[in-house]
């Protein structure tokens, strides 16, 4: 045995060694894994680095189920490193936050690091049972290695949450829509994409999404059980906004409008057509009145209500 190879086992064999004696390692190891649970991402990977019989504890499968990586921002290089070192196909549930590049736009806001190709490949080969998938604070529109199309994402999510995210919409220079599926697949996109079997679709803080690209999400995902659009400030009040909510009469039960610019009018056809709602956030949308108390009355299956104090006291009033 060489000398390099003599240090390099004595190495090792100093990093496995600890003495186990104290009252942790008496836990038999269903509790140490009980304990373990209660852990995010970053702090099980330093657990693992501990002793041995951590590590086999730490990596076991069902603290992988989710992989939450938003307590920091990290950069895309690091993240891709991450997949691959630590691909897993039990995990269903992965959160992703953007790290800033620090550089200001023109209108002197912080720019969003794009949301890659290479970033898109890596979660897809990675985690192949992923189930729902979490992307915060990403720009899907002006780098060039950016995914300008939905179909970059994994396909046959149950849950897919954008949330401060940028995306290309549908513009009078032609832009193509980031919800509209080309017709031509794209290189490098996901083959076969469907998200047929999406039920929870959420665009929260997402400013740039306009009524033009909402069109498209009844073929996109048709059976819908919950939407959030909070803080979408660009859905106004038109029919073909209606409409594309009202298509979801069989499915739709959980509808989040938080300062949007939709008013009586949609509430009142919301009432009328989507009997299924449990759960409505109207809060801070202008255009909304106390007028619309009685139309909320005839939810008979609506359990939680959220909008602002003078319709929800009412509301609580008459419900009574």
């Amino acid at each position: 045995m060489s000398l390099n190879t003599r240090k390099k086992r004595k190495k090792e064999l100093r990093e496995e060694y600890i003495e186990q004696d104290g009252l942790i390692f008496q836990l038999p190891d269903e509790m140490l894994l009980y304990l373990f649970g209660y852990l995010d991402t970053e702090d099980l990977i330093l657990v693992a680095s501990v002793c041995k019989l951590f590590r086999i504890l730490a990596f076991d499968e069902k603290l992988w189920k989710l992989i939450d990586l938003t307590k920091k921002s990290y950069s895309n290089r690091v993240l891709v490193k991450f997949f691959r070192r630590f691909s897993n196909k039990c995990t269903e549930t992965l959160k992703i936050s953007g790290a800033p590049n620090g550089k200001k736009a023109k209108n002197n806001l912080i720019k969003l690091p794009p949301y890659t190709e290479q970033l898109s490949h890596f979660i897809r080969t990675s985690y192949s049972n992923l189930r729902y998938l979490h992307i915060s604070k990403y720009d899907f529109r002006d780098d060039s290695t950016a995914c300008k199309n939905i179909t970059y994402l994994p396909s046959n999510l149950k849950g897919l949450y954008l949330r401060k995210c940028e995306m290309l919409m549908t513009s009078i220079q032609g832009t193509s829509d980031f919800l509209k599926i080309p017709k031509c697949p794209l290189k490098n996109s996901t083959f076969d994409f469907s998200l047929q079997q999406l039920e929870i679709l959420s665009f929260e803080q997402s400013s740039c999404l306009g009524l033009v690209s909402v069109r498209y999400i009844p073929d996109l995902c048709p059976n819908l059980v919950e939407l959030n659009l909070n803080g979408c400030f660009r859905i106004t009040r038109t029919r073909t906004f209606t409409d594309t909510l009202l298509s979801f009469h069989n499915t739709l039960r959980r509808l989040y409008l938080k300062d949007t610019q939709v008013d009586d009018d949609t509430i009142h056809c919301i009432c009328r057509k989507l009997k299924l709602l449990t759960v409505l956030d109207i809060r801070s949308c202008k255009y909304v009145t106390r007028n619309i108390v009685q139309n909320l009355l005839t939810l008979k299956q609506l359990e939680e209500l959220f909008a602002d104090d003078i319709i929800k006291i009412e509301y609580e009033q008459k419900k009574v």
